[in-house]
């Protein structure tokens, strides 16, 4: 960094890569004139470098909103974050730690009888947003990254007997009769069925490419997963 005088002002010269860098210090005292140029050089090193601007004393209300004006938080986050940050959000991303977290499942579980799996998805979103304040810069590390989920009880999905099938299918309405049948024989969820177009279906081959679908691996099964989208065989 080198210091030049221009009328009684004295400007900063600071030469990286080739590339000449000048910034006024506004001050006609050179000592003063001194540290300016040296925290504009440590400035434009950092830029270099692209060290990290950390800001460990953000609140989770601050970065959450962050998250939010990126774009990243679908519906879903939105939902679970609803729950997550009447406790995390007044606190510092420094404070963010796995202590804090048995503390809320506590108060969670006491709130309402809800399942593990449910603290479990609010805590994944926590954690996604803490990634998000590491890839800004934030933090240097995410304080979450190594939180074990607590082991969930898988449970069977209820699935409806012939007999049942022979009581609901004269009982629903005749637009929704073929859907109620389609769901039967196929497993799909409401809105899985309601996403299907017509050239999804391969008439020819009796054959029902389900391309809109949300874990799975949660399938039954019968039908096999195929990259992005699921084939179901028609009866």
């Amino acid at each position: 960094m080198t210091l030049y005088k221009r009328g009684s002002i004295w400007w900063a010269y600071v030469f990286i890569d080739g590339e000449r860098h000048a910034k006024s210090t506004g001050t006609a005292n050179r000592r003063h004139a001194q540290t300016i140029g040296q925290a504009f050089e440590e400035e434009l090193n950092l830029r270099r470098h692209q060290m990290p601007k950390l800001n460990p004393e953000m609140t989770v209300d601050e970065l959450t909103a962050l998250f939010i004006s990126e774009g990243l938080a679908k519906t879903y986050s939105l939902d679970r974050l609803s729950h997550v940050l009447p406790f995390f959000g007044e606190m510092k991303l420094v404070e963010v730690d796995k202590a804090s977290v048995r503390r809320y499942r506590k108060e969670r579980h006491e709130a309402s009888t809800i399942k593990v799996a449910t603290a479990n998805r609010d805590l994944s979103v926590l954690r996604r947003v803490l990634y998000f304040a590491v890839e800004e810069g934030y933090i240097t590390a995410n304080p979450l990254a190594r939180m074990q989920m607590e082991r969930e009880r898988r449970t069977k999905s209820p699935v409806l007997s012939v007999r049942e099938e022979l009581i609901l299918l004269p009982a629903a309405s005749p637009h929704l009769e073929k859907i109620v049948i389609c769901a039967l024989d196929t497993g799909m969820r409401r809105g899985e069925l309601l996403a299907q177009l017509w050239e999804d279906i391969d008439f020819d081959h009796r054959i029902l490419y389900v391309s809109t679908q949300k874990h799975p691996r949660e399938r039954c099964g019968r039908f096999p997963s195929l990259g992005a989208s699921m084939t179901c065989f028609l009866p």
